[in-house]
Protein backbone atom coordinates (compact mmCIF):
# COMPACT_ATOMS: atom_id res chain seq x y z
CA UNK A 1 0.00 0.00 0.00
CA UNK A 2 1.26 3.29 -1.05
CA UNK A 3 0.24 6.78 0.14
CA UNK A 4 -2.03 7.14 -2.39
CA UNK A 5 -3.49 4.20 -1.92
CA UNK A 6 -3.50 5.02 1.84
CA UNK A 7 -5.25 8.08 1.66
CA UNK A 8 -7.87 6.58 -0.54
CA UNK A 9 -8.85 4.21 1.65
CA UNK A 10 -9.28 6.39 5.31
CA UNK A 11 -11.31 8.73 2.58
CA UNK A 12 -13.66 5.92 1.48
CA UNK A 13 -14.44 5.00 5.57
CA UNK A 14 -14.55 8.56 6.45
CA UNK A 15 -11.55 9.60 8.11
CA UNK A 16 -10.45 13.12 8.16
CA UNK A 17 -6.87 13.52 6.35
CA UNK A 18 -4.38 15.69 8.73
CA UNK A 19 -1.48 14.68 7.05
CA UNK A 20 0.34 13.49 4.22
CA UNK A 21 0.46 9.82 6.26
CA UNK A 22 -2.00 10.60 9.06
CA UNK A 23 -6.10 10.21 9.53
CA UNK A 24 -8.17 10.89 12.07
CA UNK A 25 -11.54 9.62 12.93
CA UNK A 26 -14.48 7.60 14.67
CA UNK A 27 -15.06 3.64 14.28
CA UNK A 28 -16.38 1.21 16.39
CA UNK A 29 -17.25 3.88 19.07
CA UNK A 30 -13.04 4.75 18.95
CA UNK A 31 -10.97 7.65 18.07
CA UNK A 32 -8.57 6.42 15.81
CA UNK A 33 -5.31 7.68 14.28
CA UNK A 34 -4.15 5.84 11.34
CA UNK A 35 -0.56 6.42 10.25
CA UNK A 36 0.86 5.15 6.61
CA UNK A 37 4.34 3.40 8.46
CA UNK A 38 5.61 1.79 4.69
CA UNK A 39 4.53 -0.02 1.89
CA UNK A 40 3.71 -3.04 4.49
CA UNK A 41 2.22 -1.06 7.31
CA UNK A 42 -0.08 0.99 8.53
CA UNK A 43 -0.63 1.75 12.73
CA UNK A 44 -3.49 1.64 14.17
CA UNK A 45 -2.93 3.59 17.31
CA UNK A 46 -5.58 4.18 20.09
CA UNK A 47 -5.75 6.81 23.15
CA UNK A 48 -6.83 4.71 26.44
CA UNK A 49 -7.87 5.83 29.55
CA UNK A 50 -4.94 5.71 32.43
CA UNK A 51 -3.78 2.63 33.78
CA UNK A 52 -6.01 0.74 30.62
CA UNK A 53 -3.00 0.76 27.77
CA UNK A 54 -0.62 -1.61 30.44
CA UNK A 55 -3.60 -3.43 32.02
CA UNK A 56 -4.89 -4.64 28.53
CA UNK A 57 -1.74 -4.92 26.53
CA UNK A 58 -0.43 -8.22 27.52
CA UNK A 59 -3.89 -9.84 26.77
CA UNK A 60 -4.62 -8.02 23.52
CA UNK A 61 -0.94 -9.18 22.05
CA UNK A 62 -2.07 -12.42 22.66
CA UNK A 63 -5.49 -12.47 21.05
CA UNK A 64 -3.64 -10.21 18.06
CA UNK A 65 -1.59 -13.21 17.71
CA UNK A 66 -4.50 -15.42 17.05
CA UNK A 67 -6.13 -13.43 14.64
CA UNK A 68 -3.14 -12.52 12.47
CA UNK A 69 0.00 -14.39 13.46
CA UNK A 70 2.99 -12.62 12.31
CA UNK A 71 0.55 -9.31 10.29
CA UNK A 72 0.47 -7.66 13.63
CA UNK A 73 2.15 -6.14 16.45
CA UNK A 74 1.71 -4.06 20.09
CA UNK A 75 3.59 -1.09 21.41
CA UNK A 76 1.46 0.18 24.33
CA UNK A 77 2.72 3.73 26.19
CA UNK A 78 1.50 4.48 29.94
CA UNK A 79 3.24 8.30 29.32
CA UNK A 80 0.65 9.04 26.39
CA UNK A 81 -1.98 6.09 27.56
CA UNK A 82 -2.35 4.59 24.57
CA UNK A 83 -2.16 1.88 22.05
CA UNK A 84 -0.56 1.33 18.69
CA UNK A 85 -1.32 -1.78 16.28
CA UNK A 86 0.95 -2.50 13.40
CA UNK A 87 -0.83 -4.37 10.60
CA UNK A 88 1.01 -5.87 7.81
CA UNK A 89 -0.71 -4.68 4.56
CA UNK A 90 0.78 -7.33 2.36
CA UNK A 91 -0.30 -10.02 4.60
CA UNK A 92 -3.74 -8.59 4.98
CA UNK A 93 -5.83 -8.21 1.87
CA UNK A 94 -8.24 -5.70 3.71
CA UNK A 95 -6.24 -4.01 5.99
CA UNK A 96 -9.64 -1.78 7.09
CA UNK A 97 -12.36 -4.58 7.67
CA UNK A 98 -10.91 -7.30 7.82
CA UNK A 99 -7.72 -5.63 10.16
CA UNK A 100 -8.85 -2.42 11.71
CA UNK A 101 -11.86 -3.07 12.32
CA UNK A 102 -11.31 -6.67 13.52
CA UNK A 103 -8.51 -4.93 16.22
CA UNK A 104 -10.82 -2.17 17.56
CA UNK A 105 -13.50 -5.87 18.15
CA UNK A 106 -10.43 -7.22 20.13
CA UNK A 107 -10.11 -3.98 22.50
CA UNK A 108 -13.93 -4.06 22.70
CA UNK A 109 -14.00 -7.34 23.89
CA UNK A 110 -11.52 -6.82 26.57
CA UNK A 111 -13.16 -3.72 27.92
CA UNK A 112 -10.65 -1.29 27.14
CA UNK A 113 -12.16 2.11 26.83
CA UNK A 114 -12.05 5.38 24.97
CA UNK A 115 -11.39 8.27 27.09
CA UNK A 116 -14.03 10.94 26.98
CA UNK A 117 -12.42 13.69 29.25
CA UNK A 118 -10.39 16.47 27.94
CA UNK A 119 -6.78 16.03 28.48
CA UNK A 120 -6.37 19.66 29.76
CA UNK A 121 -9.54 20.36 32.02
CA UNK A 122 -10.58 16.93 32.94
CA UNK A 123 -14.21 17.57 31.95
CA UNK A 124 -16.37 16.21 29.83
CA UNK A 125 -18.22 17.07 26.00
CA UNK A 126 -15.12 17.54 23.80
CA UNK A 127 -15.56 18.85 21.36
CA UNK A 128 -12.24 18.96 19.69
CA UNK A 129 -8.94 15.83 19.17
CA UNK A 130 -5.08 16.94 19.43
CA UNK A 131 -2.07 15.20 18.80
CA UNK A 132 -0.48 13.74 21.50
CA UNK A 133 2.93 11.39 20.91
CA UNK A 134 1.22 10.21 17.82
CA UNK A 135 -2.19 10.01 19.02
CA UNK A 136 -4.94 12.04 18.63
CA UNK A 137 -6.92 12.65 21.84
CA UNK A 138 -10.08 14.24 22.96
CA UNK A 139 -10.16 18.00 24.41
CA UNK A 140 -12.29 21.58 24.97
CA UNK A 141 -11.02 23.80 21.86
CA UNK A 142 -11.94 26.38 24.43
CA UNK A 143 -9.37 24.91 26.78
CA UNK A 144 -7.30 25.03 23.60
CA UNK A 145 -8.03 28.97 23.52
CA UNK A 146 -7.54 29.38 27.06
CA UNK A 147 -3.92 27.96 26.77
CA UNK A 148 -2.88 30.25 23.91
CA UNK A 149 -4.60 33.25 25.54
CA UNK A 150 -2.32 32.14 28.82
CA UNK A 151 0.58 31.45 27.56
CA UNK A 152 0.59 34.92 25.99
CA UNK A 153 -0.69 36.88 28.89
CA UNK A 154 2.86 35.62 30.47
CA UNK A 155 4.68 36.64 27.88
CA UNK A 156 3.67 40.39 27.37
CA UNK A 157 4.33 40.17 31.37
CA UNK A 158 7.65 39.23 31.09
CA UNK A 159 8.38 41.61 27.83
CA UNK A 160 6.76 43.96 30.49
CA UNK A 161 8.33 42.78 33.87
CA UNK A 162 10.99 40.90 33.09
CA UNK A 163 14.34 41.54 34.16
CA UNK A 164 17.44 40.79 32.81
CA UNK A 165 19.67 41.94 35.62
CA UNK A 166 17.47 39.50 38.11
CA UNK A 167 17.65 37.00 35.26
CA UNK A 168 21.60 37.21 35.20
CA UNK A 169 21.54 36.82 39.11
CA UNK A 170 19.54 33.81 39.04
CA UNK A 171 21.77 32.27 35.93
CA UNK A 172 25.29 32.99 37.81
CA UNK A 173 23.29 31.34 41.01
CA UNK A 174 21.77 28.43 38.91
CA UNK A 175 25.48 27.81 37.31
CA UNK A 176 27.26 27.66 41.19
CA UNK A 177 24.22 25.31 41.75
CA UNK A 178 25.21 23.12 38.51
CA UNK A 179 29.00 22.87 39.53
CA UNK A 180 27.91 21.84 43.44
CA UNK A 181 28.03 17.93 42.38
CA UNK A 182 31.33 18.15 40.70
CA UNK A 183 33.12 20.30 43.34
CA UNK A 184 31.52 17.57 46.15
CA UNK A 185 32.43 14.69 44.39
CA UNK A 186 36.10 16.53 43.46
CA UNK A 187 36.47 16.67 47.23
CA UNK A 188 35.07 13.75 48.83
CA UNK A 189 35.91 11.41 46.07
CA UNK A 190 39.30 12.78 44.62
CA UNK A 191 37.88 12.59 41.42
CA UNK A 192 36.65 14.36 38.39
CA UNK A 193 33.33 13.23 36.95
CA UNK A 194 32.83 14.79 33.76
CA UNK A 195 29.26 13.93 32.54
CA UNK A 196 28.11 16.07 35.63
CA UNK A 197 29.13 19.07 33.76
CA UNK A 198 26.45 18.81 31.67
CA UNK A 199 24.48 20.01 34.72
CA UNK A 200 25.50 23.72 34.93
CA UNK A 201 23.90 24.76 31.69
CA UNK A 202 20.53 23.29 32.92
CA UNK A 203 20.57 24.56 36.04
CA UNK A 204 22.03 28.48 35.11
CA UNK A 205 18.80 28.31 32.10
CA UNK A 206 16.42 27.45 35.44
CA UNK A 207 17.91 29.60 37.66
CA UNK A 208 17.52 33.28 34.79
CA UNK A 209 13.80 31.79 34.57
CA UNK A 210 13.20 31.60 37.90
CA UNK A 211 14.45 34.94 39.45
CA UNK A 212 12.17 36.11 36.16
CA UNK A 213 14.44 37.20 33.77
CA UNK A 214 13.30 38.53 30.45
CA UNK A 215 12.90 35.57 28.07
CA UNK A 216 14.07 36.05 25.05
CA UNK A 217 17.40 35.01 23.56
CA UNK A 218 19.38 36.76 25.91
CA UNK A 219 18.48 33.98 28.43
CA UNK A 220 20.81 31.58 26.06
CA UNK A 221 23.33 33.89 25.66
CA UNK A 222 23.62 34.02 29.65
CA UNK A 223 23.44 30.38 30.44
CA UNK A 224 26.30 29.39 27.61
CA UNK A 225 28.27 32.11 29.59
CA UNK A 226 28.07 30.99 32.76
CA UNK A 227 28.43 27.84 31.51
CA UNK A 228 31.55 29.02 30.38
CA UNK A 229 33.04 30.61 33.37
CA UNK A 230 31.45 27.64 35.63
CA UNK A 231 33.62 25.02 34.39
CA UNK A 232 36.53 28.23 34.81
CA UNK A 233 35.47 28.35 37.93
CA UNK A 234 35.47 25.07 38.95
CA UNK A 235 39.15 24.55 37.70
CA UNK A 236 40.28 27.66 39.40
CA UNK A 237 39.35 25.67 43.02
CA UNK A 238 40.94 22.49 41.35
CA UNK A 239 44.25 24.45 40.89
CA UNK A 240 43.56 26.70 44.32
CA UNK A 241 43.66 22.99 45.96
CA UNK A 242 46.06 21.83 44.27
CA UNK A 243 48.10 24.30 45.67
CA UNK A 244 47.30 24.58 49.20
CA UNK A 245 47.69 20.31 49.51
CA UNK A 246 51.25 20.71 47.75
CA UNK A 247 52.16 23.57 49.94
CA UNK A 248 49.98 22.47 53.11
CA UNK A 249 48.20 25.97 53.23
CA UNK A 250 45.51 26.33 55.60
CA UNK A 251 42.12 27.35 53.79
CA UNK A 252 42.45 31.50 54.83
CA UNK A 253 46.09 31.38 53.11
CA UNK A 254 44.83 29.43 50.07
CA UNK A 255 41.82 31.63 49.68
CA UNK A 256 43.65 34.62 49.63
CA UNK A 257 45.34 33.50 46.86
CA UNK A 258 42.59 33.40 44.84
CA UNK A 259 41.90 36.90 43.65
CA UNK A 260 45.79 36.78 42.75
CA UNK A 261 44.96 33.71 40.58
CA UNK A 262 41.93 35.01 38.21
CA UNK A 263 43.87 38.60 37.45
CA UNK A 264 46.72 36.32 36.22
CA UNK A 265 46.84 35.34 32.16
CA UNK A 266 49.24 33.16 33.12
CA UNK A 267 47.06 31.22 35.23
CA UNK A 268 44.14 31.33 32.90
CA UNK A 269 45.69 30.37 29.70
CA UNK A 270 47.62 26.85 32.36
CA UNK A 271 44.59 26.11 32.71
CA UNK A 272 42.66 26.32 29.24
CA UNK A 273 45.22 23.74 27.89
CA UNK A 274 44.49 21.43 30.76
CA UNK A 275 43.15 18.24 29.53
CA UNK A 276 40.73 17.81 32.50
CA UNK A 277 39.11 21.53 31.42
CA UNK A 278 38.95 20.60 27.69
CA UNK A 279 36.74 17.59 28.48
CA UNK A 280 34.50 19.68 31.52
CA UNK A 281 34.27 22.14 28.55
CA UNK A 282 33.08 19.71 26.03
CA UNK A 283 30.57 18.22 28.37
CA UNK A 284 29.58 21.28 29.10
CA UNK A 285 28.74 21.94 25.44
CA UNK A 286 27.13 18.36 25.20
CA UNK A 287 24.30 20.30 28.39
CA UNK A 288 23.60 22.98 26.36
CA UNK A 289 22.86 20.53 23.15
CA UNK A 290 21.08 17.82 24.89
CA UNK A 291 18.91 20.69 26.80
CA UNK A 292 18.54 22.83 23.76
CA UNK A 293 14.90 22.38 23.83
CA UNK A 294 14.90 23.92 27.00
CA UNK A 295 17.54 26.51 27.00
CA UNK A 296 16.30 27.91 23.94
CA UNK A 297 13.00 28.59 24.97
CA UNK A 298 11.48 31.99 24.88
CA UNK A 299 8.17 33.44 25.95
CA UNK A 300 7.23 33.55 21.87
CA UNK A 301 8.08 29.83 22.23
CA UNK A 302 5.56 28.75 24.63
CA UNK A 303 2.83 30.80 22.87
CA UNK A 304 4.31 29.33 19.11
CA UNK A 305 3.79 26.20 20.99
CA UNK A 306 0.44 26.91 22.22
CA UNK A 307 -0.67 28.10 19.09
CA UNK A 308 0.57 24.86 17.10
CA UNK A 309 -1.61 23.03 19.08
CA UNK A 310 -4.67 24.88 18.54
CA UNK A 311 -4.22 24.79 14.86
CA UNK A 312 -3.45 20.80 14.80
CA UNK A 313 -6.61 20.58 16.64
CA UNK A 314 -9.83 18.77 14.22
CA UNK A 315 -13.40 19.08 15.78
CA UNK A 316 -14.86 16.17 17.08
CA UNK A 317 -17.00 14.78 18.90
CA UNK A 318 -18.67 10.58 19.77
CA UNK A 319 -20.19 10.87 15.72
CA UNK A 320 -22.69 8.17 17.29
CA UNK A 321 -23.42 5.57 19.69
CA UNK A 322 -22.35 1.73 18.57
CA UNK A 323 -23.27 1.45 15.27
CA UNK A 324 -22.25 -0.88 12.62
CA UNK A 325 -18.88 0.93 12.44
CA UNK A 326 -19.60 3.02 8.87
CA UNK A 327 -18.79 6.23 8.97
CA UNK A 328 -20.01 9.45 6.33
CA UNK A 329 -17.61 10.53 4.21
CA UNK A 330 -15.44 12.99 5.33
CA UNK A 331 -15.59 16.67 3.62
CA UNK A 332 -13.35 17.54 0.46
CA UNK A 333 -12.54 20.19 2.57
CA UNK A 334 -10.77 17.88 5.66
CA UNK A 335 -8.74 16.74 2.69
CA UNK A 336 -6.54 19.84 2.50
CA UNK A 337 -7.49 22.09 5.66
CA UNK A 338 -7.64 20.01 8.81
CA UNK A 339 -8.47 22.74 11.04
CA UNK A 340 -11.22 23.66 8.63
Amino acid sequence: MDKAEFRQMCKAHGLRIVSDVRAVGDERGYLITLQWAGKKNVSLNLPTREGDAKQHAKELKARLKESFGKNASLNWSDQTNSLTVFLNTKGIPDVYCQGIRVVLDLVKGLGAAMPDRCGICGGSGCDAAIPRGGVYTPAHRACLEKAVSGAQDKADSNARHGSYLLGTVGAFLGALVGILPSALTILLAQRIYVILFMLIPVCSYMGYRLLRGRMNYFALAVAVVFSVLGVYLLNFGVTLYSIADAFELGIRDALSLFPYMLIDPEVWEEISRDGDFIKCLLFAAAGIFLAWGMISRTARSDVKDAKGVLESAIPYSRFRPEGDGSNDPAPESGDTDPNA
